[in-house]
């Protein structure tokens, strides 16, 4: 389970993928730096005998040592950066999921409320509508057939 974790942690960490690419390609430039160096130094220190060649060599071993020292920290450095900044990471994202939450909470309670209220303005409309048209219909009949009595145009009589 383990080993299934780890790819999916550095597929989902391009930081220390980065990071990691980052130092991989410092290491074949020191690599590549020491190298050339001692090559240089190989050609000078055959002049000086087997005690020269074992000082340089001494040199040269500690050099990669302080190298990859230095690297292993600086690299423990990043995966401590990581970890915290991962935890903020986590702890950002919790509290925009709840606002997220927050949010859609209030927008159901609002497009309830104004559901409810839209509900209420258009039976509350109708109903003035009817209470003033009512009316207004029945004196329009009323005119109508007025009208049409004293001008004695209903047809059939």
């Amino acid at each position: 389970m383990s080993n299934e974790n780890d790819p999916e942690k550095e597929k989902e960490n391009p930081f220390l993928k980065g990071w990691n690419d980052f130092v991989s390609g410092i290491k074949g430039g020191f690599d590549n730096f020491q190298k050339s160096l001692q090559d240089q130094s190989q050609k000078s220190v055959e002049n000086w005998g087997e005690k020269g060649q074992d000082k340089v060599n001494n040199f040269f071993n500690k050099i990669g040592e302080n190298w990859n020292n230095q690297i292993k920290k600086w690299t423990g450095d990043m995966q401590k950066m990581q970890i915290e900044s991962q935890e903020q990471w986590e702890a950002q994202t919790g509290k925009v999921q709840q606002e997220i939450e927050k949010w859609q909470d209030q927008t159901r309670k609002d497009l309830k409320d104004g559901v409810k209220s839209w509900n209420r303005s258009v039976v509350k409309g109708a109903y003035m509508f009817l209470i003033v048209m009512v009316p207004v219909i029945i004196v329009l009949v009323l005119v109508i057939w007025v009208i049409t009595q004293f001008l004695n145009l209903v047809p059939g009589t």
